[in-house]
Protein backbone atom coordinates (compact mmCIF):
# COMPACT_ATOMS: atom_id res chain seq x y z
CA UNK A 1 0.00 0.00 0.00
CA UNK A 2 2.87 2.45 0.84
CA UNK A 3 4.58 2.19 -2.57
CA UNK A 4 1.19 2.76 -4.21
CA UNK A 5 0.56 5.97 -2.20
CA UNK A 6 4.12 7.24 -2.74
CA UNK A 7 3.86 6.83 -6.49
CA UNK A 8 0.37 8.36 -6.49
CA UNK A 9 1.45 11.49 -4.56
CA UNK A 10 4.58 11.99 -6.62
CA UNK A 11 2.75 11.81 -9.90
CA UNK A 12 -0.29 13.73 -8.72
CA UNK A 13 1.71 16.95 -8.94
CA UNK A 14 3.20 16.19 -12.36
CA UNK A 15 2.88 18.77 -15.17
CA UNK A 16 -0.56 19.23 -16.63
CA UNK A 17 0.57 17.89 -19.96
CA UNK A 18 0.23 14.38 -18.55
CA UNK A 19 -3.36 15.12 -17.62
CA UNK A 20 -4.45 14.72 -21.22
CA UNK A 21 -3.88 10.99 -20.88
CA UNK A 22 -5.16 9.00 -17.89
CA UNK A 23 -2.72 8.53 -15.06
CA UNK A 24 -2.87 4.76 -15.01
CA UNK A 25 -2.46 4.44 -18.79
CA UNK A 26 0.57 6.73 -18.77
CA UNK A 27 2.49 4.30 -16.54
CA UNK A 28 4.82 1.70 -17.89
CA UNK A 29 3.81 -1.91 -17.23
CA UNK A 30 6.67 -2.20 -14.71
CA UNK A 31 5.55 0.89 -12.75
CA UNK A 32 1.92 -0.23 -12.95
CA UNK A 33 2.89 -3.59 -11.52
CA UNK A 34 5.27 -2.14 -8.88
CA UNK A 35 2.56 0.18 -7.55
CA UNK A 36 0.18 -2.74 -7.19
CA UNK A 37 -2.34 -1.14 -9.49
CA UNK A 38 -2.94 -4.46 -11.19
CA UNK A 39 -4.91 -5.43 -8.08
CA UNK A 40 -7.45 -2.65 -8.58
CA UNK A 41 -10.73 -3.11 -10.37
CA UNK A 42 -11.48 -1.02 -13.47
CA UNK A 43 -13.78 1.15 -11.33
CA UNK A 44 -11.00 1.73 -8.78
CA UNK A 45 -8.54 2.58 -11.57
CA UNK A 46 -11.04 5.07 -13.00
CA UNK A 47 -11.48 6.63 -9.53
CA UNK A 48 -7.70 6.89 -9.20
CA UNK A 49 -7.40 8.56 -12.60
CA UNK A 50 -10.11 11.04 -11.59
CA UNK A 51 -8.28 11.89 -8.34
CA UNK A 52 -4.98 12.46 -10.13
CA UNK A 53 -6.72 14.60 -12.75
CA UNK A 54 -8.29 16.71 -10.00
CA UNK A 55 -4.96 17.18 -8.21
CA UNK A 56 -3.22 18.24 -11.41
CA UNK A 57 -6.00 20.66 -12.35
CA UNK A 58 -5.98 22.14 -8.84
CA UNK A 59 -2.21 22.59 -8.81
CA UNK A 60 -2.25 24.28 -12.22
CA UNK A 61 -5.14 26.54 -11.21
CA UNK A 62 -3.38 27.49 -7.98
CA UNK A 63 -0.15 28.26 -9.82
CA UNK A 64 -2.05 30.39 -12.36
CA UNK A 65 -3.84 32.28 -9.57
CA UNK A 66 -0.61 32.93 -7.69
CA UNK A 67 1.03 34.16 -10.89
CA UNK A 68 -1.98 36.39 -11.61
CA UNK A 69 -1.89 37.91 -8.12
CA UNK A 70 1.85 38.55 -8.32
CA UNK A 71 1.54 40.08 -11.78
CA UNK A 72 -1.30 42.31 -10.56
CA UNK A 73 0.84 43.51 -7.65
CA UNK A 74 3.77 44.33 -9.94
CA UNK A 75 1.60 46.14 -12.50
CA UNK A 76 -0.26 48.04 -9.77
CA UNK A 77 3.01 49.23 -8.24
CA UNK A 78 4.36 50.26 -11.64
CA UNK A 79 1.19 52.25 -12.37
CA UNK A 80 1.32 53.83 -8.91
CA UNK A 81 4.94 54.93 -9.42
CA UNK A 82 4.16 56.28 -12.89
CA UNK A 83 1.16 58.28 -11.61
CA UNK A 84 3.26 59.61 -8.72
CA UNK A 85 6.00 60.72 -11.12
CA UNK A 86 3.48 62.38 -13.44
CA UNK A 87 1.80 64.17 -10.51
CA UNK A 88 5.21 65.43 -9.33
CA UNK A 89 6.08 66.73 -12.80
CA UNK A 90 2.68 68.42 -13.12
CA UNK A 91 3.10 70.06 -9.69
CA UNK A 92 6.52 71.36 -10.71
CA UNK A 93 5.10 72.81 -13.93
CA UNK A 94 2.30 74.56 -12.02
CA UNK A 95 4.74 75.94 -9.45
CA UNK A 96 7.03 77.30 -12.16
CA UNK A 97 4.09 78.79 -14.05
CA UNK A 98 2.76 80.39 -10.86
CA UNK A 99 6.15 81.85 -9.92
CA UNK A 100 6.68 83.12 -13.46
CA UNK A 101 3.24 84.72 -13.45
CA UNK A 102 3.91 86.58 -10.18
CA UNK A 103 7.26 87.89 -11.42
CA UNK A 104 5.70 88.93 -14.73
CA UNK A 105 3.00 90.94 -12.96
CA UNK A 106 5.58 92.56 -10.70
CA UNK A 107 7.70 93.46 -13.72
CA UNK A 108 4.87 95.60 -14.99
CA UNK A 109 4.29 97.18 -11.58
CA UNK A 110 7.93 97.85 -10.83
CA UNK A 111 9.05 98.99 -14.25
CA UNK A 112 5.99 100.13 -16.21
CA UNK A 113 6.43 100.86 -19.87
CA UNK A 114 9.69 98.95 -20.24
CA UNK A 115 10.67 95.60 -21.65
CA UNK A 116 13.72 95.19 -19.42
CA UNK A 117 13.67 91.91 -17.48
CA UNK A 118 13.30 92.62 -13.78
CA UNK A 119 16.28 91.68 -11.65
CA UNK A 120 16.77 94.37 -9.00
CA UNK A 121 15.44 97.85 -8.37
CA UNK A 122 17.64 100.63 -7.01
CA UNK A 123 15.92 103.56 -5.35
CA UNK A 124 15.98 105.70 -2.21
CA UNK A 125 13.75 105.97 0.85
CA UNK A 126 12.12 109.36 1.33
CA UNK A 127 13.40 110.75 4.66
CA UNK A 128 13.19 110.66 7.57
CA UNK A 129 14.47 107.12 8.21
CA UNK A 130 14.52 105.77 11.76
CA UNK A 131 14.61 102.04 11.10
CA UNK A 132 11.82 99.53 10.59
CA UNK A 133 9.59 96.84 12.07
CA UNK A 134 6.77 94.70 10.72
CA UNK A 135 4.19 96.98 9.11
CA UNK A 136 6.55 99.91 8.48
CA UNK A 137 5.71 101.57 5.15
CA UNK A 138 8.57 103.00 3.10
CA UNK A 139 7.92 105.60 0.40
CA UNK A 140 10.60 105.63 -2.27
CA UNK A 141 11.68 108.63 -4.30
CA UNK A 142 10.21 106.98 -7.44
CA UNK A 143 6.72 107.06 -5.88
CA UNK A 144 6.49 103.38 -4.92
CA UNK A 145 5.43 102.35 -1.43
CA UNK A 146 6.60 99.12 0.18
CA UNK A 147 5.51 97.60 3.48
CA UNK A 148 7.77 95.48 5.72
CA UNK A 149 6.43 91.92 6.17
CA UNK A 150 9.41 90.66 8.16
CA UNK A 151 8.94 89.78 11.84
CA UNK A 152 12.28 91.35 12.77
CA UNK A 153 13.12 94.95 13.56
CA UNK A 154 15.95 97.44 13.09
CA UNK A 155 16.40 100.86 14.68
CA UNK A 156 18.88 103.59 13.85
CA UNK A 157 19.45 107.26 14.55
CA UNK A 158 17.17 109.52 12.49
CA UNK A 159 18.43 110.16 8.97
CA UNK A 160 17.05 113.21 7.17
CA UNK A 161 18.57 112.42 3.79
CA UNK A 162 17.32 109.84 1.24
CA UNK A 163 18.59 106.37 2.11
CA UNK A 164 19.71 104.18 -0.82
CA UNK A 165 17.98 100.81 -1.09
CA UNK A 166 18.05 97.89 -3.47
CA UNK A 167 14.97 95.70 -3.87
CA UNK A 168 15.77 92.13 -4.89
CA UNK A 169 13.41 89.28 -5.79
CA UNK A 170 13.29 86.21 -3.56
CA UNK A 171 11.56 82.85 -3.93
CA UNK A 172 7.91 82.51 -5.00
CA UNK A 173 7.39 86.21 -5.67
CA UNK A 174 8.82 87.53 -2.39
CA UNK A 175 11.06 90.62 -2.24
CA UNK A 176 13.81 91.88 0.04
CA UNK A 177 14.81 95.50 0.58
CA UNK A 178 18.56 95.91 1.07
CA UNK A 179 18.80 99.16 3.04
CA UNK A 180 22.17 100.88 3.12
CA UNK A 181 23.44 100.30 6.68
CA UNK A 182 19.91 99.41 7.72
CA UNK A 183 19.28 95.67 7.37
CA UNK A 184 17.51 93.59 4.77
CA UNK A 185 13.80 93.06 5.61
CA UNK A 186 11.30 91.13 3.53
CA UNK A 187 8.86 93.56 1.91
CA UNK A 188 5.67 93.62 -0.16
CA UNK A 189 4.71 96.12 -2.83
CA UNK A 190 1.91 98.35 -1.57
CA UNK A 191 1.13 100.90 -4.28
CA UNK A 192 2.59 103.54 -6.56
CA UNK A 193 2.00 107.23 -5.85
CA UNK A 194 3.67 108.28 -9.07
CA UNK A 195 6.86 110.31 -9.47
CA UNK A 196 7.55 112.50 -6.45
CA UNK A 197 9.04 116.00 -6.68
CA UNK A 198 12.74 116.22 -5.84
CA UNK A 199 13.49 116.57 -2.15
CA UNK A 200 14.44 120.08 -0.96
CA UNK A 201 18.18 120.45 -0.32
Amino acid sequence: MLPRLTLFLALALAPAAVAQDSFTKSLSPADFQAAGLNKLTPAELAALDALVQGKQTGAVAKAKEETKIETTKVVTEQVRQQVKAEDFQEAQKKEKASSAGIIERLKVVLKPGTEIAYTTLDAKIVPPFRGWEKGTVFTLTNGQRWVVSDDGAYWSPRKDTPVPVRIEPGALGSFFMEIEKGGRPRVKFLDNLGALPPASP
